[in-house]
């Protein structure tokens, strides 16, 4: 098993999220072979898990927008242009759900990309308060080559961590938290 298990598996989690977030961290954390803890055998914040994944997550999403930036969208926006997609007949409200967030942060993403010609909103049929959004044609486009920019960028993310099928599966652990 790739992550360990039992104790140990805390710890090997807990270097793979630090390589992720910068080299230094990790050396750190191979160099003392343990999670520093204060006086009183507590663990400070910047060790557990929900602070290194919440500061990973951080990073990752920076270098990614730097990345999509070639493209002109953000990584925001790359997650919306996938679900639409991979869903031709979604309905704004249903976007919203579908990705975790209000309803105002995404018509703050949506704009933009109806402005570019990405996605393209209309009326829905049985209910006038909603709106359909879909791909457009230069939509399909933009998508596919963000995915490749995205497929570039985890392939070497994956290298900087453990090895090729480090990321899948990491992401099939945390899948299971969400």
């Amino acid at each position: 098993m790739l992550f360990g298990s039992g104790s140990n598996q805390r710890l090997t989690w807990m270097v793979l999220l630090q390589t992720l977030v910068s080299k230094k961290n990790a050396r750190v954390m191979q160099r003392n072979k343990r999670i520093p803890t204060q006086a009183n055998g507590d663990m400070p914040l910047s060790g557990r898990f929900c602070f290194v994944l919440q500061r990973v997550n951080r990073v990752i999403s920076k270098r990614l927008n730097s990345v999509l930036q070639s493209i002109g969208i953000t990584g925001s926006q790359l997650m919306i242009l996938d679900a639409i997609g991979l869903d031709s007949d979604l309905r704004q409200k249903d976007l919203a759900e579908l990705r975790g967030k209000d309803h105002a942060t995404i018509t703050a993403n949506l704009a933009p990309l109806v402005r570019r010609g990405l996605v393209a909103r209309d009326k829905d049929r049985k209910d006038r308060r909603a709106q359909r959004i879909a791909l457009t044609p230069d939509g399909v486009c933009l998508l596919g080559q963000a995915r490749e920019l995205v497929a570039g960028f985890e392939t070497d993310l994956g290298n900087r961590v453990f090895g090729e099928h480090a990321l899948g599966e990491l992401c099939s652990v945390l899948n299971k938290l969400s």
